[in-house]
Parts: C-alpha cells; structure tokens; sequence
C-alpha cells in the first residue's frame, strides 16, 4: 500500500477519533513498508495488528510464505506495539534487540493478519508476543526484545523530523 501525504494527512486526523485509530509513526510509509506491502491495521497502547495480503513476490522456490517475510511481519508488529503515541505530529522509535521466532504451518495465499501485545516494559525496554494467523490458522509465533531510541521512551514521542 502506498500513502501518499493526503493519505498521511486522513491518518494524522484519524489519530485518537476511535475509527481505524493508527499510531503517527504509521503514517509515515517507509520503503521497507511499501516493498513488504503491509498495512497497519490497528495500533493503540500496546498492541498493533499489521496485514498483508499475499502476492508471488512473498512465496519462496516451494510456494510457500517465506520465512523472511513472516519474521519481518512478525518484527513490524511488535515495533508498532511498543511506539504508540496519541499526540498528533509526533512519533516513538525503537529498534529490535532479539526475536525469537517459531514456524508452526506454511501459508500460500490470502491474507495474513499479525497480531503483537506487549507483555512487560522498562524504562528503555520493553517485551512483545505476537502472532501471524492464516484465517484461522497459525502460522508463527514471536517473542521479542526491543530497545526505545531517539527519544522513543517518552509516550509523548518527540516531533516528526
């Protein structure tokens, strides 16, 4: 998915209205983003939900999802769990430490939906679960590690550079 600034602009408006609540830092689409094709789905305190629907272009040499692409969607939601910030024109950051990542059922086609929740935090810490579901089937599982930077510790956020 594309965003473009108008687009950016809808979300940045949306932000605390209760209808399809995003994050700031969602807003802004980075390349990664768009050459994944992930969109995010939900975001709010401690939890986001990031989908994608499944082209070629993810499916490894045996048709599957490949692994890659479930780890990084598996990365992304965790990020988006940890940064959330309310308050319009800024943004948290973080990076990831460690990710634990296990493979339960391949996945083909559809949509895959990614589920994180964090499960405990410090002062510049802080731990995530997620999910990767197949339409009711689970695909992966994480645990992971992440580190707040550049003034992401702040639940204020810090503005958009």
């Amino acid at each position: 998915m594309l965003v473009n600034s108008s687009d950016k602009n809808k979300i940045a408006e949306n932000v605390g209205s209760g209808e399809g609540e995003i994050a700031a830092a969602s807003a802004d689409a980075t390349g990664f983003k768009e050459l994944l094709g992930f969109e995010v789905i939900d975001s709010s305190k401690d939890y986001a939900v990031i989908g994608l629907e499944l082209k070629e272009g993810h499916l490894n040499r045996n048709g599957y999802v490949h692994g890659g692409v479930i780890m990084s969607l598996l990365d992304s939601a965790c990020g988006h769990a940890g940064v959330y910030c309310d308050v319009p024109g800024n943004v948290r950051r973080c990076i990831t430490i460690s990710m634990n990542t296990t493979f339960i059922k391949p996945a083909r086609d559809g949509t895959l939906r990614t589920e994180a929740r964090v499960i405990g935090r410090g002062r510049k810490i802080f731990f995530v679960e997620a999910t990767v579901f197949d339409g009711s089937t689970l695909v992966a599982t994480a645990t992971g590690t992440f580190r707040y930077v550049a003034g992401g510790e702040d639940e204020r956020g810090v503005p958009i550079a």
